[in-house]
């Protein structure tokens, strides 16, 4: 009889263990899933804050904006230029100030991924009146 007893307790033992096993697999698979899909997020945050940053330098730095974007291979939409791309698309509004002594340029640079704004990045240029 205590032969039984102890191999009934050792049955219960390992069956506790391997529950605890099971229960610790199953909550690291959730945290390693959940890590995966924040790199996956964090990436393309990163790629579309690289490609805005890089459409704002680019702007700043052109004459004229209208002719840079289309040599970067933008396309002028519904008053808006716009950029398509597989994670997400880039958008650039150019809104025009008259000063007293040239106009200034302000650039608003957005990556949207479907419904979701990943950035927004102002950018401004003032550009002397021609004399």
């Amino acid at each position: 009889m205590k032969s039984a007893n102890r191999s009934n307790a050792l049955l219960v033992e390992l069956l506790i263990v391997v529950l605890f096993f099971m229960l610790s697999s199953t909550v690291l698979l959730q945290v390693f899933s959940t890590a995966r899909s924040q790199s996956a997020l964090s990436d393309k945050l990163i790629a579309a804050s690289n490609a805005a940053q890089s459409a704002a330098d680019r702007l700043y730095a052109a004459q004229d904006a209208e002719k840079e974007l289309t040599e970067m291979g933008w396309t002028p939409e519904d008053g808006l230029w716009r950029l398509p791309g597989d994670d997400f698309d880039l958008t650039v509004s150019i809104t025009r100030e008259q000063q007293p002594f040239g106009e200034m340029l302000r650039y608003q640079v957005r990556a949207v991924s479907g419904e979701q704004t990943l950035v927004d990045l102002p950018a401004a240029r003032y550009q002397e009146a021609a004399e």
